[in-house]
């Protein structure tokens, strides 16, 4: 069953997700989570630009994938503190 969030809380939830389940394909945590790859792609993307997650396209079977790997910790903290 599709866990059903909008806005922060999705981001929230997508974020945990992925955490706890790295190296994924968005068709996958779509497949996962039950939403769309669309509503996961656009989830994605915003926090990828605000720096929390990192993608890398692969192929695979000859097909294009995007997987979504979390960031390091340590790339997190401001550049004074590393």
């Amino acid at each position: 069953m599709a866990v059903v969030l909008k806005g922060k809380y999705a981001e929230d939830f997508i974020y945990e997700f992925v955490n706890k389940n790295r190296g994924l394909s968005i068709y996958e945590i779509a497949k996962k989570v039950g939403w769309s790859s669309g509503k996961v792609h656009n989830i994605v993307r915003s926090l990828e630009e605000a720096g929390l997650v990192k993608t890398e396209l692969i192929v695979e079977g000859g097909r294009v994938k995007r997987k979504v790997y979390p960031t390091s910790w340590t790339e997190l903290l401001p550049e004074d503190v590393k």
